[in-house]
């Protein structure tokens, strides 16, 4: 009987052994070749782009992605470094396929969220072989580089799509997180878990997620720079009701602000009456690439079942960590035609992207918990009948304790070439060519732009010794008609149908502005603040 005993318990630990082994060889190829180590992967990717060469930084993702099935990474990736490059189209199209497989995840979590709380892959493997569905702010953020497409191509229509779209997804993110929340929380219990929250992780750099601003923020997913472009692109459509939310929601997240609150005064006196020869251009700043993700492997104090009942064994595990990035090289002014114009800091993807995991922390810990649970009863089993095995028991319990290492590994995904902070300046500019110059880690960098219409983007990002400058299209003909156009509005026609003479006071007024604009066409160097009207 003992020997049947013995016979069942080895051939249970034979097949569990075996059951480690497989998943151990599998994880080994998957993360070797997919996933594991995403930092190190997308470094010569990251590296080129950092150092101004985005060619090659293109080269390089495609080296990195052989397969012909691309994930929503490399489309995330793609769409950025083709952007640098002024490929907007191209960069469009490649946006638009990882929009794509957003949409994908935003059904499940719509109509079946519970599959999306965790999978076979990362309870018994590791989280790098779960399907990479993006980080919160990286889901909206591709709504807010598709709308910069679009304004790059001169499709204010098509952006303001983006933004709708952008505000649905938002939505949706925040349901799915609530109900996620609930469930790590119900898995902890029912297993009997301790630990919960990244802050009992004895040696876990919690700082790196409790920053204050951090904490500060109310999610991971809402940014000041896409609520104030929603409010731009509304403005310049003549929508001032949903252009005035916009800026609020901006306000509200970066309070104190005086370049977002000068966007909200005199808002309906601008739409109603806009000069034709002055051009309200947003100039958005990007700086630094948002932070990498690294693993930090950590013990957690885990209850592993065995012959007499529950042991609290320390089990190592791995976890993500995000290092705070450097914000030294945000401009906090940028030089327009000689003159000084503010720059108001509205987003930080790092911040963002520790609120994020802050966020995802909870489900880590449960996912890891029950991954290193499953390991230790195994390797229990293991040790606990290794003796009666031999030479070949201790073999198997080593390779056991072998394939728990390979596969303990934090998954490092996330959109390394996007930027890191997001500023914005704003003003009015007289129709024409402009200078405009700011200072980076590679010193003062200048480009020229040529501004057109009643409204205008403007987007550079600084990148090692490199500047991109993305904009509006300039319309020769629009620029013409405007210059031609007169400088002050026609006379009132009093009753009678008579026009009104003005009085002397009025034609003095109308003599100063018309030298005023007249100056200011011909030197093209005049910076007109945005709470200004037309008529001012």
């Amino acid at each position: 009987m003992k020997n049947k005993q013995n016979y069942r318990r080895a051939t249970a630990a034979l097949y569990l052994g075996k059951r480690l082994c497989a998943g151990a060889m599998a994880a080994g190829l998957i993360a070797g070749c997919a996933t594991q180590g995403y930092d190190n992967k997308a470094s010569s990717t990251v590296g080129a782009m950092q150092g101004g060469n985005p060619d090659i930084a293109l080269q390089a993702l495609e080296q990195q992605n052989p397969d012909k099935e691309k994930d929503l990474l490399y489309f995330m990736e793609k769409g950025e470094l083709l952007r640098m490059k002024g490929s907007y189209e191209s960069s469009k199209e490649s946006w638009l396929a990882a929009d794509e497989k957003v949409r994908g995840w935003e059904d499940q979590a719509k109509t079946d969220p519970s599959k999306l709380f965790g999978d076979i892959g990362s309870f018994v493997l590791n989280d790098t072989t779960r399907r990479y569905d993006g980080r919160d702010y990286e889901k909206t953020f591709i709504n807010l580089r598709l709308a910069l497409d679009h304004l790059a191509i001169g499709d204010w229509d098509s952006a303001r799509t983006e933004i709708k779209k952008m505000h649905e997804r938002e939505a949706i993110i925040a349901e799915f997180r609530s109900k996620e929340l609930e469930e790590a929380k119900g898995s902890a219990e029912s297993k009997g878990l301790k630990t919960t929250s990244f802050k009992e992780l004895n040696g876990y750099p919690v700082e790196t997620l409790t920053d204050p601003q951090v904490q500060a923020l109310k999610n991971s997913y809402e940014s000041a720079i896409a609520n104030y472009l929603a409010g731009f692109v509304y403005e310049s459509l003549g929508e001032p009701s949903l252009a005035a939310a916009g800026y609020r929601k901006a306000i509200e997240m970066r309070p104190g602000e005086p370049v977002l609150e000068d966007g909200l005064k005199g808002l309906d006196g601008r739409v109603r009456a806009r000069s034709p020869k002055l051009v309200d251009t947003l100039i958005v700043i990007e700086s630094g690439s948002a932070p990498a993700i690294t693993s930090m492997t950590l013990p957690i104090m885990l209850p592993i079942p065995g012959r007499s009942g529950l042991s609290i064994i320390a089990t190592p595990i791995s976890w993500p960590v995000i290092r705070a990035a450097d914000s030294s090289m945000v401009p906090s002014a940028i030089n327009i035609d000689g003159q000084s114009a503010p720059v108001a800091l509205l987003t930080s993807v790092d911040q963002m992207a520790r609120k994020a995991l802050s966020d995802e922390m909870p489900g880590i810990i449960a996912r890891s918990s029950v991954r290193a649970i499953t390991r230790g009863v195994a390797q229990k089993a293991i040790d606990d009948n290794a003796g009666s095995m031999g030479a070949f028991g201790s073999l198997l319990s080593l390779a056991a304790k072998v394939g728990t290492v390979v596969t303990e590994v934090a998954d490092e995904r996330t959109w390394r070439t996007l930027p890191g902070f997001f500023s914005v300046a704003r003003v009015k500019l007289p129709v024409g060519a402009h200078t405009i110059s700011l200072l980076s880690g590679a010193g003062q960098l200048t480009r020229e732009v040529k501004l057109s219409g009643n409204y205008a983007v403007v987007t550079m990002r600084t990148s090692g010794p490199s500047l991109y400058l993305a904009q509006t299209p300039f319309d020769e003909q629009k620029a013409a008609l405007a210059l031609a156009a007169p400088d002050t509005p026609p006379a009132k026609v009093a009753k009678g149908g008579k026009k009104a003479a003005p009085n002397n006071a009025a034609k003095a007024a109308a003599a100063a502005k018309e030298k005023a604009l007249a100056s200011a066409a011909a030197k093209k160097k005049a910076i007109v603040p945005v709470s200004a009207s037309a008529n001012e």
